[in-house]
């Protein structure tokens, strides 16, 4: 199985003329190599230089509280880069990650993840990026598998050591209607293997699949796991500024001291 593991091929100096003749090129590389071109459809980094909340909500399962993702884009003279930032509905930052746009896709550098310990305080997972593959660039139906690979401890735990594998492969063009209009988008099939190397207890080694969709413009629309029988699934309900999820938060907070009261 043939996998891809995007490098940086500008030099560090590179100025920013070079930094945004990255995000404009795509009309100039089209397609001559028989390969289909979907920057487009991963995060659209101009629009999000001010920062962006998009909310995903399940599908089928309404007592799944929604998922918030914050994304923010920063067009430097080094590069261009996207950060990410993942919230649950307590408006707590569990993962923190930095990607970067390259000529042929987009990668992770960095990844932070946290976990609340019993005191309600956030302590930090190590983590280490060994396969940063987050989106291609270019694709076709016969191409190889876009992998991503990192591996996970804690501190507390050292002897336990978590393992994700995610492969991506294009399956093709769809569609997805998102506030009421129908959008080009792109599936992609995901297989995900987590390795769990317990030195005291032995490892084990889940699997499931899944499939992703991305909309042109807009980037992640829909994710979908398949958990056992039973589906994991969300898709994109909306997007605002950060201080509109700041007030849902400020508004579910009143409602909870409220009821507390009562």
């Amino acid at each position: 199985m043939e996998s891809y593991d995007w490098k940086l091929s500008l030099p560090a100096s590179v100025k920013f003329g070079m930094a945004g003749l990255l995000l404009i090129c795509c009309t100039a590389c089209g397609n001559q190599d028989g390969k289909k071109d979907i920057r487009d459809y991963y995060y659209p980094i101009r629009q999000l230089e001010d920062g962006m909340v998009y909310e995903y909500r399940s599908v089928g399962k309404d007592s799944l509280p929604p998922v918030y993702w914050y994304y923010r884009s920063f067009i430097e003279e080094d590069g261009v880069f996207l950060t990410a930032t993942y919230y649950e509905h307590d408006l707590i930052p569990r993962q923190l990650a930095k990607e970067e746009m390259v000529s042929n896709g987009v990668i992770q550098n960095d990844l932070a993840l946290f976990v609340t310990d019993s005191l309600g305080k956030q302590q930090p997972l190590n983590t280490d990026v060994l396969a940063g593959n987050i989106f291609p660039f270019k694709v076709s139906k016969e191409g190889g598998v876009f992998l991503y690979k990192i591996q996970i401890s804690s501190p507390d735990e050292p002897h336990l050591v978590t393992t994700l594998i995610k492969n991506r492969r294009y399956v093709g063009d769809t569609t997805f209607v998102f506030n009421k209009k129908k959008l080009p988008s792109v599936a992609f099939e995901v297989k995900e293997l987590v390795e769990l190397d317990d030195k005291e207890q032995g490892g084990m080694e889940p699997q499931w699949e899944g499939r992703e969709i991305y909309a042109k413009n807009i980037g992640l629309v829909f994710y979908e796991k398949q958990l056992g029988e039973t589906p994991l699934t969300y898709a994109l309900f909306d997007r605002y500024p950060m201080t509109v999820l700041e007030e849902k938060f400020k508004q579910m907070m009143s409602a909870e001291n409220t009821y507390e009261q009562n």
